[in-house]
């Protein structure tokens, strides 16, 4: 079984959330590149993943795309902060390859955390918080190989699934950098 790619996961019980959205959402195909939420514009709908996996952006000041976070199969999608906030959103999220989500509207999302959820939206928040500043902070802890180790190590499929440039994206490397760790690895007897 793969592990969960977003750790918030495990630290808060999502179920009824999820299990509202399947229950009540509209089942929707997404084609590779098309755009779920924009830079830019509040996002409408919270998702969970069926197949394909979402890649979520954002655009550097030299004007490159970004990639700054993933949701997979069984894991939401939405920019949750910003979008039951009402505020409009600081990264694109667009599907990686073809993909389905059942999707509800916030409304509706908000429905089901203030009846379902314990803790509420502040908990959410929270989590999500939680996550987005670990990771802010393993950038400064700790090197690209290390990086690299610890995605791999926590979910080892990745390299099925997503391109090796969304990944050096993500890792902030380039994918001749991240080429040259995997080689550097497999010599050492690594992964």
């Amino acid at each position: 079984m793969r592990s969960s790619f977003n750790e918030y996961k495990g630290r808060i019980d999502l179920s009824a959330l999820i299990d509202g959205c399947r229950e009540k959402g509209r089942l929707c195909h997404y084609a590779k590149g098309d755009v779920f939420v924009r830079e830019g514009e509040v996002g409408r709908y919270f998702g969970v993943v069926e197949s394909g996996y979402f890649k979520y952006t954002t655009i550097t000041t030299e004007g490159n795309e970004a990639v700054v976070g993933f949701a997979f199969e069984g894991e939401s999608v939405c920019d949750f902060n910003n979008s039951f906030q009402g505020i409009a959103s600081e990264v694109s999220i667009m599907a990686g390859t073809n993909a389905t989500v059942y999707r509800i509207t916030f409304n509706e999302a908000k429905d089901i955390v203030r009846n379902r959820i314990d803790g509420s939206q502040g908990t959410l928040i929270a989590e999500l918080f939680r996550e987005i500043y670990h990771r802010h902070l393993e950038l400064y802890r700790k090197s690209p190989t290390e990086r690299y180790i610890e995605l791999i190590n926590h979910y080892p499929d990745i390299f099925n699934i997503v391109t090796i440039k969304e990944i050096a994206s993500y890792l902030l490397v380039t994918p001749i950098y991240l080429s040259r760790i995997r080689k550097k690895l497999l010599k050492t007897g690594q992964k």
